[in-house]
């Protein structure tokens, strides 16, 4: 398997500079669509180490206390390795896993590193985000969206569709081009996002919104919002609503990103 993340321009010195000096603990903070678990095979493989890695369990949505005390058991065997323990998603860890985490994050073996990757750093406790050093990755640039999709089977509109819909996406541009039924989805969510930039404050347009009902698939929905928003004001004269929508989606986003209620963010678009 390559060992190569799919990863912004901007991203790939920083990411050597790591790979060649790899902090105690760093947190890869990726979006959806985003490289995080490649960036980390990546910096183990550099670092010739053994890697443990820790992911929610068969049918589980969390990372358990259990598995982190599994883990902690595991490292207090002697190895004369290097060891890089890749926990994914970390944001799916329990608050008793993340406090159950933080000793050994306080106290760590000089040959253990920890590569906790997450969708975003307020998704984990203050106390965990205070012992890791953060990387922050970036969209792809639109050249390199547009070599993903250069060796695919696509037809040039299929190709411009998808360049639009996960535009820097590099890991949703690679799904999008292979899985007709998730570009299928992706779909239907630029259509009601269409639908709510059209009629924003529309009976239909909250019925679109609160279709949305988890987080994932309301930042999904938001994404390709300001995608319509931003190509508009770019390529149009806009009135001062289209203004005031963008700032409704962004403040929608920010709760979002913040763990905010889901229903309530969307609310704030349409109303």
């Amino acid at each position: 398997m390559s060992q190569t993340p799919l990863i912004s321009t901007n991203d790939q010195a920083t990411v050597e500079q790591l790979a060649n000096h790899l902090p105690q603990s760093l947190m890869i903070i990726a979006e959806p669509g985003l490289d995080g678990a490649g960036v980390a095979r990546h910096l183990a493989h550099h670092c010739k180490s053994d890697v443990l890695t820790v992911n929610p369990l068969p049918q589980k949505n969390t990372i358990s206390t259990e598995q982190i005390r599994d883990l902690t058991a595991m490292l207090r065997t002697y190895s004369s390795a290097r060891r890089v323990v890749v926990i994914n998603p970390a944001n799916l860890m329990t608050e008793s896993a993340q406090n159950a985490l933080l000793k050994t994050l306080e106290e760590p073996n000089p040959n253990t590193h920890f590569l906790l990757i997450t969708t975003a750093s307020t998704d984990l406790l203050p106390t965990i985000q205070s012992r890791c050093q953060q990387l922050t990755l970036h969209r792809t640039t639109a050249s390199q969206d547009a070599n993903l999709l250069e060796n695919t089977n696509l037809t040039p509109q299929e190709k411009r569709q998808i360049a639009f819909l996960a535009a820097g996406l590099p890991l949703l541009i690679a799904e999008l081009s292979h899985d007709a039924t998730k570009l299928a989805e992706r779909q239907v969510i630029a259509a009601d996002a269409k639908h709510i930039l059209e009629h924003p404050s529309s009976y239909a347009s909250l019925k679109c919104a609160l279709r949305y009902t988890d987080r994932a698939s309301a930042l999904q929905l938001i994404d390709i919002l300001l995608r319509f928003i931003h190509f508009q004001l770019k390529h149009a004269t806009q009135p001062p609503a289209m203004h005031q929508l963008l700032q409704k989606v962004l403040q929608a986003e920010k709760s979002l990103l913040a763990n905010g209620n889901t229903r309530l963010a969307l609310l704030r678009i349409v109303l």
